[in-house]
């Protein structure tokens, strides 16, 4: 049957590696050999399928463009869709491959160009096809501030297989930001606004851009600081999260933090620094873990995003109710709809998380929102 509906597809197969090995990244061939040397393995592929499920249905009237092995052609074979390669990359790619990817789907047309990635990869397919191409960012890296994105991959999935459907749906434009991946290792948040890109107008499957936290917060978060300190329990360990929010217990007790790494405390003191997802999954085999997390402001993703430390099979084994969620006012005023999100890689355990979670807004003072998966 003839292809009614084309779509295209780039998958960066390193995205996300960095994550669990506490590394923030994978920009650069040193961080990325750095990633292995700790163990790390690629998940970005295994992410993208889960949005392409969604596609099999359609297959008979479906011809998705793409690149040659693991930048999607491998993954387009496995789910039986029809593909056209339009690139060939090498057995290791780079930004310049998914650069020189998405200008052939370009020239060749595609009605929407999904790729896999974070905010690295959005930024080279923002500089290959501008903003007047149709695309859509499937989530599969650390640093996902950007709001080209859906919630999750299944929100992409569900997005394509509609266009795929012919479902009319208009487009708008969302900003590309990136991250100085060196800075943010050192604890220094320097993001840039890249550009824009055209994504489909779906706002309740799509996650906003990153907001900074408000300067008129510092007193709430010295409140939710002191609460917290006055409540840690003799011989818990605390997972304390990456960003400055999570860090005003750190701060408080006067002990070492990474600012965008996950850190461990006990009986008031630093346990380990900076810790991979393997050893967070060692503290949880005590059976004595709590996780301290605060939601992105903008967006309210608890998991997902930079902190992939919190895999899991970490948060399965920790439990919601040792998750201890906090923030200040101003950032839950940022956050659209005062809904919490989750995207920890795993459908079942997401799902897991979903609720209501009383969020600490100061000392003693709570607000209830909703985490949806």
């Amino acid at each position: 049957m003839e292809a009614t509906k084309t779509l295209g597809l780039i998958i960066n197969p390193i995205a996300g590696m960095g994550g669990k090995v506490a590394l923030k990244g994978t920009d650069g061939e040193k961080i990325l050999a750095a990633a292995r040397d700790r163990g790390a393995i690629p998940e970005s592929a295994a992410k993208a399928e889960r949005a392409l499920k969604a596609l099999v249905p359609y297959r008979s009237g479906l011809l998705i463009r793409t690149a040659s092995g693991a930048m999607g052609e491998t993954l387009c074979r496995k789910l039986g869709l029809p593909c056209e390669v339009v690139y060939q990359s090498g057995e290791t790619t780079s930004a310049a491959d998914t650069v020189a990817a998405a200008a052939a789907i370009r020239d060749k047309g595609a009605a929407l160009l999904l790729f896999a990635g974070g905010d690295g990869t959005a930024h080279n397919i923002c500089e290959a096809v501008g903003s007047e191409f149709p695309v859509l960012g499937i989530p599969t890296g650390v640093k996902i501030q950007s709001a080209v994105f859906a919630l999750h991959p299944e929100s992409a999935g569900s997005i394509a297989a509609k266009i795929v459907r012919n479902i009319p749906m208009s487009m708008v434009q969302r900003e590309v930001v990136d991250l100085d991946e060196d800075a943010y290792r050192s604890g220094r948040v320097r993001a840039a606004l890249f550009g824009s890109m055209l994504v489909p107008d779906q706002p309740n499957d799509l996650q906003c851009m990153k907001q900074s936290g408000f300067s008129s917060e510092e007193n709430q978060l010295r409140g939710i600081a002191s609460y917290l300190s006055d409540h840690l329990e003799p011989g818990v360990f605390y997972a304390v999260g990456s960003g400055s929010t999570a860090k005003c217990i750190s701060r408080l007790l006067k002990v070492e933090y990474e600012l965008l790494g996950v850190d461990v405390i006990r009986d008031r003191k630093l346990i380990e620094k900076d810790v991979t997802e393997e050893r967070l999954w060692s503290y949880t085999q005590t059976g004595r873990l709590k996780i301290i997390v605060s939601p992105i402001g903008g967006q309210g993703f608890l998991f997902g995003r930079g902190n992939h430390q919190f895999s899991a099979r970490v948060l399965h084994a920790v439990g919601r109710e040792n998750l201890l969620v906090i923030a200040g006012e101003s950032k839950l005023v940022s956050i659209p709809c005062h809904r919490l999100h989750v995207d920890c890689g795993d459908p079942e355990i997401c799902r897991e998380l979903q609720g209501y979670y009383n969020v600490l807004c100061g000392y003693g003072r709570y607000h209830s929102l909703l985490c949806e998966y």
